[in-house]
């Protein structure tokens, strides 16, 4: 069995064996069971941002090394850039079988992904790679209700976040009023400090920053050049906030499960594996060239915030650690023992960075 592709339409070619089976499976269909079974599969990939962005890279090799694991038995069709599904209706979009893999940001919906949202708190983070391994760490060890019916195939994060601005932020006071956007992980933080929050999609913040609708943002530092960011702001802030952002890609439960079985360990065998290999190249490369693009080329300059004003956001800041253990009560797990968790996990992996 198969997925065949129709305009509009998603269809599952169900074959007739020795016996009747029924064509079914969450998300739209099944693909051949049995562990011997050789039936070609075909998956669509969809992501929201550009292909050139690390995690567009990443769907990339994922694919090449899904194709040399199966022996050219899987084949990926990728949809980056928002080309198939939006950001916020990609994982939606795995369950109704839009797509068989999507990939979107649990930072966006921290009310839909409340234990995912722990590793965007300032809890020690400094570099994708520790982040990142903790994040997978926590999905796996946690099993949490916000991916009761997917099946994870990779997670992992960006660095932490910098305010980006037009103009220099050395101070609360300089940020007080700003209008900067931030994704919904980061919302609180840049209310405490005195900023006016605005919510976009990352893709429409270059026009925003060009016709004065926002002052900045706040973000991993490699949107600088992914997005072209930096013909507009001129300014980081050297102050770590939480992780950026975080990325999970998925597949239904349901469909997963009706795969291959030789495909879904080919599938199950590179979750760590690009985990590491996302979390690599934006620390070593894809945040390190944007940084040398945006100071060399195009001028950024980087802002120092002296130790008693460091002191000052640290504290306000702490705040919000506060806020996430009231409001991840209730939600089908331990919010003080996720956080714990999480904070063992910084340290463990802190010698990545």
């Amino acid at each position: 069995m198969g997925r065949i592709r129709t305009t509009g339409n998603v269809v599952v070619a169900c074959a007739l064996t020795m016996v009747l089976a029924a064509c079914g499976g969450g998300g739209g269909g099944s693909g051949a069971g049995g562990p011997d079974s050789d039936a070609e599969v075909l998956l669509r990939y969809a992501f929201f941002a550009p292909a050139q962005s690390f995690p567009g890279v990443q769907m990339e090799e994922w694919a090449k090394r899904l194709d040399e694991e199966t022996d050219g038995q899987v084949k990926v069709e990728l949809f980056p850039g928002g080309t198939l599904l939006a950001s916020g209706d990609i994982f939606d979009g795995v369950t109704q079988g839009i797509v068989e893999v999507g990939m979107d940001s649990p930072a966006y919906d921290v009310e839909r992904f409340p234990l995912s949202s722990v590793v965007t708190l300032p809890i020690g983070f400094s570099c994708s790679q520790a982040a990142s391994k903790a994040m997978l760490d926590l999905l796996e060890e946690y099993q949490p209700q916000e991916f009761e019916n997917y099946e994870i195939i990779t997670a992992f994060t960006t660095e932490p976040a910098y305010i980006q601005s037009k103009e220099p932020v050395g101070s609360m006071a300089d940020l007080s009023g700003l209008e900067m956007r931030t994704s919904g992980a980061l919302t609180p933080a840049l209310q405490l400090l005195g900023a006016a929050p605005v919510g976009m999609p990352m893709p429409e913040v270059a026009q925003a920053l060009e016709t004065g609708v926002i002052d900045g943002y706040a973000s991993s530092r490699e949107v600088l050049q992914d997005f072209g960011l930096a013909d507009s702001v001129k300014y980081v802030t050297d102050y770590a906030f939480g992780v950026s952002n975080t990325f999970v890609a998925v597949m239904d439960k349901d469909y997963f499960e009706s795969l291959p079985d030789n495909v879904k360990e080919a599938i199950r065998s590179l979750k760590a594996e690009m985990t590491e290999f996302a979390s690599t190249y934006h620390d070593e490369q894809n945040v390190g060239a944007a940084l040398e693009w945006a100071t060399s080329e195009k001028g950024v300059e980087i802002v120092e915030l002296d130790e008693s004003e460091r002191a000052q956001w640290d504290q306000r800041l702490q705040e919000l650690v506060n806020s996430w253990l009231t409001q991840a009560a209730g939600r089908g797990f331990d919010p003080q023992e996720v956080l714990d968790r999480a904070r063992e996990l910084a340290e463990q992996y802190g010698s990545e960075c």
